[in-house]
């Protein structure tokens, strides 16, 4: 059997065009940092020097990278540079696409992700497909931010972690953006389980039901109990007002007096 598809109130989808601007403006100001310290470096620094920031650890040493992300497959040639392209270019559309298309079914949560996954995509898309040593005078991407996790680079050059891969603020993005999205699909992947127990347990189903049984139960009385004081409240005051209102022989004997 088909599922239904859901519709949405105009409210909805108002509200869900407000946030995909309001995402989206994140994700462009995201792609505009990584633009800017590209530059940055690239105006201030000389290929392959170290400028400690926090010596023995992180470096800003400015390369150049013609194949994948962190650095990977600089020595590819002009296949490496292409099948970049390639990369970058499907990658991009695919997530703007489907970022647009499902926008009023996500959660913030998940926007999140499309915001950076977005920003790294576009920003290294850009490297690979204008910066090339006829344009720029460089070729490839502009990588950047360098780890050292053993020690430093007068400590076991060479060794594994040490250093670790050169690179930028897009595939920071990129790498957040996915670990953030496994880390969704784990949840959403134990929730449903979770859910597919309890249909198929009836033992489970039957505490299900229970328990949601007593919580209506126990709002019921609490909605009873305002009701109780309130009538409790009121009855005094009736009994205060036929107290106060005077009798038919009283009211007799005052038409007699008069």
């Amino acid at each position: 059997m088909a599922k239904k598809k859901k519709t949405y109130t105009e409210l909805e989808r108002q509200e869900a065009y407000k946030k995909l601007l309001l995402f989206g403006g994140i994700s462009l100001g995201l792609f505009i940092l990584d633009v800017v310290t590209k530059w940055v470096v690239q105006l201030t620094c000389t290929p392959g020097q170290l400028n400690p920031v926090i010596p023995n650890f992180f470096y800003i040493t400015l390369s150049y990278n013609t194949g994948a992300a962190f650095s990977l497959g600089a020595n590819w040639g002009i296949g490496g540079r292409i099948l970049g392209i390639a990369i970058s270019l499907i990658m991009s559309f695919v997530i703007i696409y489907y970022w647009i298309r499902k926008n009023i079914e996500l959660k913030n949560f998940e926007r999140v992700i499309f915001a950076l996954m977005a920003a790294g995509a576009v920003g290294n898309l850009i490297d690979r497909s204008f910066y090339f040593e006829a344009t720029t005078g460089f070729n490839g991407v502009i990588d950047f931010l360098q780890f050292y996790l053993g020690g430093g680079p007068n400590v076991n050059q060479g060794a594994f972690l040490n250093p670790f891969a050169t690179f930028n603020l897009a595939d920071a993005y990129l790498v957040v953006g996915i670990i953030m999205f496994i880390i969704l699909t784990i949840i959403e992947t134990i929730r449903d389980s979770s859910k597919s127990e309890l249909r198929t347990d009836p033992r489970l189903a039957k505490k299900k039901e229970e328990e949601e049984e007593e919580d209506e139960e126990e709002e019921e009385e609490e909605e009873e109990e305002p009701k109780d004081s309130l009538e409790k409240e009121e009855a005094p005051s009736k009994e205060e007002a036929s107290k106060e209102e005077p009798s038919e022989e009283e009211k007799g004997k005052d038409e007699k007096n008069d």
